[in-house]
């Protein structure tokens, strides 16, 4: 009789753990987080595809190429911007 008991008490310990293990998985919001960044990037992808940059800040820069280490070139250029927590990201477009 002491040997069922003891088996029984393994079963319930090792359920138990497991039921622990797993729940802790379900309840992890890092996938989670890792899916909103992923959507994030996907939207700013599709806006520039469809050359929509409502969601960007715009400005006018000027940038400077030096050719053949002694020419200078000064080109205008439209920089669009998108910042938030996770995400920088520029794009320069003459």
């Amino acid at each position: 009789m002491q040997k069922n008991s003891f088996t029984l008490f393994e079963t319930i310990v090792s359920i138990t753990l497991l039921a622990i293990v797993i729940s802790g998985f379900i309840h992890s919001n890092t996938s989670n987080n890792n899916d909103i960044i992923f959507q994030k990037l996907n939207e700013i992808e599709n806006s520039f595809d469809i050359k929509d940059y409502s969601s960007f800040n715009k400005s006018n820069t000027k940038v400077t190429f030096i050719i053949d280490g002694n020419t200078e070139e000064e080109i205008l250029v439209k920089k669009y911007e998108f910042k938030n927590e996770n995400i920088k990201i520029y794009k320069y477009e003459k």
